[in-house]
């Protein structure tokens, strides 16, 4: 404040009273204060935009994130069908999914079901065929889930872009896990018998040597009952 804004605001709450405050000192004063009432007035106004602004970008992203998880399971769901997974897959109460592999073995041999056999074969085809590529087969899974989800990367946000990479990476290698797990324990069922029965082997006498073939003829058995080779 000045010195004759000081003079002015002593004359208005009881200075001298031979001396007035002129028009000119009292406008001035009334201009500072209103200036002042004024920026008060446009500093709140712009927090509250900024903060309007910041919780609708995170309604955005709740948004996208909930839909990108939707389509990220029916994506995951389609490639358990495609797989033939969910034929020999059982899913319990609390939704997770087991594979009992003695209830499609039967004296030394694969008994599968006849619909169970064809999801089974085309399904090991088919992810023989997907993990041939993982980068290639990533990219499809991201095409798959924006396209369910009704986004395209350029509505993400570099974090959820981020977020959906490394989902999508998780969510192929639990894929690929399951299709090795059921091929795998159906070949660890198989080499049960075998080992019941080492004479089918033919003449093999090194204990090394024995495990080894065991572990071939059951993974034989398995491409035979698939028509593909398993998952490494």
């Amino acid at each position: 404040m000045t010195e004759s804004d000081r003079r002015a605001l002593a004359r208005l709450v009881g200075g001298a009273p031979s001396r007035r405050a002129s028009t000119d000192d009292l406008q001035g004063l009334l201009l500072q204060v209103v200036f002042a009432l004024l920026m008060v007035f446009m500093i709140a106004y712009f927090i509250f935009v900024t903060e309007t602004k910041k919780e609708r970008e995170e309604q955005v992203l709740d948004l996208n994130r909930q839909k990108l998880v939707l389509a990220l399971e029916k994506t995951a769901e389609d490639h358990r069908v495609k797989y033939g997974l969910n034929a020999l897959m059982t899913q319990g109460t609390d939704g997770k999914r087991t594979f009992d592999a003695d209830e499609h073995v039967t004296s030394g041999r694969l008994g599968l079901a006849p619909a169970a056999r064809t999801a089974f074969a085309s399904g090991s085809s088919a992810a023989f065929s997907d993990y041939g590529d993982p980068k290639a087969l990533e990219a499809a899974w991201r095409e798959d889930v924006l396209s369910d989800a009704g986004l395209s990367e350029a509505d993400l946000a570099s974090g959820e872009v981020e977020w959906l990479s490394k989902e999508i990476s998780e969510r192929v290698e639990s894929m690929r896990l399951d299709v090795r797990g059921v091929q795998r324990a159906l070949a660890a069922r198989l080499q049960q018998a075998l080992v019941d029965h080492p004479e089918s082997l033919g003449e093999v006498r090194d204990a090394n040597a024995l495990a080894e073939a065991i572990k071939s003829k059951s993974l034989e058995l398995v491409r035979e009952a698939t028509g593909a080779e398993v998952l490494p």
